[in-house]
């Protein structure tokens, strides 16, 4: 299958358009409208220090009225700005975009309705094999100059094997070669765009399919090199000058074919690191390291190099590791890569590099000790197993167990401004925070910004709200409340701005002749820490559309259900409002209160220990428990890091929020016809799990789980639509579209095995404790029946269930009477 060109022209609109551009490098701040003039350009169309392009976002296209006369469409500036093929761009654009790839797709056998070249073959044993780029013997003789030759090839070599730390038999291997500008091909196009300072020399890197016949090149990545400074050639803005043929993975595995000691390298036991650059790979493997990359860069993965990967025996023994440099976009990419991977079936694991650093980087300024330990600390990307498990029905009883290891957050399938948000806020906290501890409580957060404003309709008889309730489980002393804070900072904001905001109200209205308690303002409320009944009763009142109740730590609350004469009502009230079903509360002197679609979400922390004194059995009896979602990731010590959250990566958080928070209430979203199947097919696939697993807190979590796919499906698809929106655009609410629910299924089976893994890590379904038990507990070993009352009476339990609990711990053989008025515990 590949992208049909016409029916991605068709999907994309002025926005689209407007987003595709951007990231080529089009300047188009201060511009307003869908034609604009005047517009900035990249350098790699030819543009200079003054705009002169002409841009029509309606229609995507661009022309430059200077000196370069550059004219196209979207999907010609990517493939020029890109360095890519014709196929490639239209990948980068549905994968830019986020766009649903299979509803863009056609057979390969079909033909182009666009007339675009044809793609090259996505397997290693496809029979229409790639052409090469280039001759062998053209690469062996780029590949001799540089290493007999001096002038500009000693300079080079000296440059690589110097500073850049590659051993001889590496650039062996890969027959890394000297271009001089007048030996590149006419159709190497990318080589040719106009520079300010013309390149003279390229390095090469030739880019051979290994599991050919032949092993024909099929794709050459240079970077244009300075023999008089002894470094890259650098623009005018001091950025290398790359350019590449075609994109394929290179593989610098050794194998028995390759690996001798002319070259340097030997067969390595290990697994594959999968590099961002070809510098990155060339110096791992020549440091010891099994390497491959991608010629076009951190975004650009493809599932064919994935699955080519599964055929290496070093992967298949030892998995993979993506290691992608130290900045937004590696990290951003790293994650793409790892699904990718993962989906293959690889065992997958994600590094983190430090700021600004990549492979490269950390071996030539630290050796392979300090990548070594980097690689020690890398997160697990997922296990096919779990996800066998969760997803086809296998119990965990069939596994070894395995919802006890940690599973990294998909991050990636999150929209670009959260996932943008959630990877730049961990790594402020810490180099190894992982993502989740952010990412979780950001959940609720969107959910609350979305309110009653739209449920999500699955039949025409059920429908659920965005309400999701999330619990950061981590110790004292750990990040977990910075965490929470980056999650809860905009609402946080929002809150006290509407406080202040109706304080002035209030004044203004005191200051009236004869104020009118009716026209007396109510405060707008996004955010309370007040978890009683009658207080979020109350705010609904005033806020119908929802409140978010957000605690730093949460104990309190999950403890205040203990109170034996309250507890269970104040349990009911917040399922149902969980459910999203009419609640009432009976104040005193105000009467009755009732609100028909209660929508609070809820998030905080909480210490393990203090979760598993709370959570007692009235909680799993209730079904409170199976509805809180709890994530305890790993905590990594504390060590100082200089990484921040950008202004415009704030912002992109902020806007989303500010749009959720605004959309209009009580609108009602349905499926796709293509998101419906998917459901349908997840929910008997779930449902039928459930069969394997006992009756119990786990499958009451389980089944939970299912629900909360669903509004997370709502929750994604709004945050995702909403951030691509501008201020002032209109609100469509139309129905949740196939990606939202596969991003939905993915992050909900996560959640569902995180949750699960902390009741084993903690055995919370194991050991809750009833009220008869939790009463026994706050007794000491040996008491009066004076104790006894005064603990009773601190817990709100009548004095004549307490005697009666006493004769029943005497009879069970737990206490035993010492003598009259005096217990002892047995």
């Amino acid at each position: 299958m590949s992208i049909d060109a016409d029916a991605l022209r068709s999907q994309l609109g002025a926005r689209d358009h407007e987003r595709i551009l951007r990231a080529c490098g089009f300047n188009l701040n201060g511009h307003g409208g869908k034609e604009l003039s005047g517009v900035l350009g990249p350098r790699e169309l030819g543009e200079g220090e003054t705009g002169n392009f002409s841009v029509d976002l309606e229609k995507g296209l661009v022309k430059d009225w200077g000196s370069s006369g550059y004219q196209g469409d979207a999907i010609d500036v990517v493939q020029d700005v890109q360095s890519l093929s014709f196929p490639e761009a239209l990948e980068w654009i549905v994968d830019e975009l986020s766009l649903n790839a299979s509803t863009l797709e056609r057979e390969v056998a079909s033909g182009s309705s666009s007339g675009a070249p044809m793609p090259e073959p996505d397997t290693p044993d496809s029979e229409n094999a790639p052409e090469p780029v280039v001759s062998h013997e053209q690469v062996e003789r780029w590949h001799e100059r540089l290493i007999d030759e001096a002038g500009a090839a000693q300079a080079a070599r000296g440059y690589l094997t110097g500073e850049r730390g590659l051993h001889p038999g590496v650039l062996k291997l890969g027959r890394v070669g000297l271009a001089h500008e007048k030996e590149i091909p006419d159709d190497w196009g990318g080589f040719y765009r106009r520079e300010a300072r013309p390149v003279t020399w390229w390095i090469i890197f030739p880019v051979a399919r290994r599991d050919l016949d032949g092993a024909p090149v099929v794709s050459v990545k240079g970077v244009g090199f300075d023999p008089e400074n002894c470094d890259w050639k650098r623009n005018e803005d001091g950025e290398k000058i790359p350019s590449n043929v075609s994109s394929a993975l290179w593989d610098l595995v050794p194998t028995e074919g390759n690996a001798t000691k002319g070259n340097g390298t030997a067969r390595i036991d290990g697994s594959v690191l999968v590099c961002e650059g070809e510098l990155d790979a060339l110096c791992a493997l020549s440091n010891g390291f099994n390497a491959v990359t991608g010629t076009t860069g951190a975004g650009t993965f493809k599932p064919a190099w994935a699955q080519y990967l599964t055929c290496l025996e070093p992967a298949q023994n030892h998995g993979v590791v993506v290691v992608y440099d130290g900045d937004e976009t590696g990290r951003k990419g790293a994650q793409k890569a790892a699904s990718k991977l993962h989906e293959a079936g690889l065992d997958v694991r994600v590094a983190s590099l430090p700021d600004g650093k990549d492979v490269n980087d950390v071996l030539t300024e630290g050796g392979e000790e300090d990548l070594h330990a980097h690689l020690a600390q890398a997160d697990s990307y997922g296990s096919s197993e779990t996800d066998k498990a969760v997803g086809t029905g296998e119990s965990k009883e069939d596994k070894d167990n395995p919802e006890s290891q940690y599973e990294s957050f998909p991050v990636s399938v999150l929209p670009d401004p959260i996932q943008d948000y959630v990877c730049a806020s961990a790594r402020a906290l810490g180099e190894e925070v992982p993502p989740a501890m952010v990412a979780v409580p950001t959940l609720s957060v969107l959910s609350g910004a979305i309110g009653d404003a739209v449920r999500l309709r699955l039949k025409r008889t059920w429908t659920e709200p965005a309400t999701l309730w999330t619990a950061l489980v981590a110790p004292s002393g750990s990040t977990k409340s910075p965490a929470f804070s980056h999650a809860v900072r905009p609402v946080f904001r929002r809150e006290s701005k509407a406080r202040e905001e109706h304080q002035t109200a209030i004044a203004e209205w005191k200051a009236q002749d004869d104020p009118d308690p009716q026209d007396k303002p109510t405060r707008e409320r996004y955010r309370t820490g007040d978890a009683t009944p009658e207080a979020v009763v109350k705010i609904l009142e005033e806020n119908p559309r929802g409140v978010l109740l957000a605690r730093d730590e949460l104990g309190a609350w999950i403890g205040s259900f203990d109170r034996y004469v309250n507890g269970a009502a104040d349990l009911q009230f917040w399922v149902e409002v969980w459910q999203g079903f009419q609640a009432s509360r009976d104040r005193v002197g105000e009467g009755n209160t009732t609100i028909d679609t209660p929508v609070v979400p809820v998030t905080g922390t909480i210490q393990p220990g203090t979760l598993k004194e709370k959570l007692g059995e009235i909680h799993f009896d209730t079904g409170f428990a199976a509805r809180l979602i709890l994530c305890q990731p790993p905590t990594p010590p504390k060590r100082w890091t200089d990484a921040d959250v950008t202004e415009e990566v704030k912002d992109g958080y902020a806007k989303t929020l500010r749009r959720l928070h605004d959309m209009p209430r009580d609108r009602v979203s349905s499926l796709t016809p293509e998101a419906k199947k998917r459901w349908v097919s997840y929910y008997n696939m779930a449902n039928a799990s459930l069969e394997e697993r006992p009756e119990g807190p786990t499958r009451a979590v389980a089944a939970k789980g299912i629900t909360h796919v669903a509004r997370l499906a709502l929750v994604l698809h709004r945050c995702r639509v909403e951030s691509r929106a501008e201020p002032g655009d209109p609100y469509e609410i139309g129905p949740v579209d196939a990606q939202s629910m596969e991003a939905a299924i993915e992050v909900g089976r996560w959640l569902t095995r995180e949750t699960l893994r902390v009741y084993e890590r903690l055995g919370l379904a194991t050991e809750a404790k009833s009220p008869v038990q939790l009463f026994l507990k706050q007794l000491p070993d040996q008491f009066k029946t004076e104790d006894a009352k005064e603990i009773a009476e601190e817990n709100e339990i009548p004095r004549r269930t307490m005697f009666d609990w006493l004769d029943r711990l005497q009879k069970s053989g737990t206490l035993e009477k010492v003598r009259r008025g005096v217990y002892r515990k047995t």
